[in-house]
């Protein structure tokens, strides 16, 4: 398999928080549940449990999975090796949801349906072209609080950060 294949050999920029995460963090009220949508080696989900997050991550990489609960031993965190399509996410149980990097249209709806009411989803993932919206006709049942596409290389990268009312 291509990603565990990728994380045996090391993805160093996988490693920290991105920078926008970071800056949406600031917004997020005190710690709570957190699920980690095709979470790799855990980047997003170390950060948050080593403040205070309870934290479930996903991701079908058995690399990145076993990586990700050496690391994450001792804290709360709960680890997850299957495919996002297959997953099935508890209603009403998260107050934050990342999801980096994995478009797949029928997942929306079961991220909404995860969020409690106040609950925030943050999420970067790569569209066709920054001038055609893919991802917000997807959320018009959260509030939006910050969004943004934005050029990158020969495709586009949106950004949001939305919560559901």
């Amino acid at each position: 398999m291509l990603w565990n294949e990728r994380y045996t050999k090391g993805l160093p920029s996988l490693d920290i928080p991105d920078p926008y995460f970071l800056a949406m963090y600031e917004q997020f009220p005190a710690p709570g549940r957190a699920l980690d949508l095709a979470a790799g080696t855990g980047r997003h989900t170390l950060y948050l449990a080593e403040r205070g997050w309870e934290v479930s991550a996903v991701d079908f990489s058995e690399v990145a999975i076993e990586q990700l609960s050496a690391t994450a031993s001792g804290l709360k965190v709960r680890t997850i090796c299957t495919d996002l399509a297959e997953f099935v996410m508890p209603e009403n149980n998260f107050d934050l949801i990342i999801l980096y990097y994995y478009f797949d249209l029928p997942i929306f709806p079961a991220i909404i349906k995860a969020l409690r009411p106040g609950g925030l989803l943050i999420l970067k993932l790569a569209i066709e072209r920054a001038d055609n919206d893919q991802v917000l006709p997807l959320l018009t049942e959260l509030e939006q609080l910050n969004y943004q596409q934005r050029p990158v290389k020969h495709r586009g990268v949106a950004e949001g950060l939305f919560r559901k009312l």
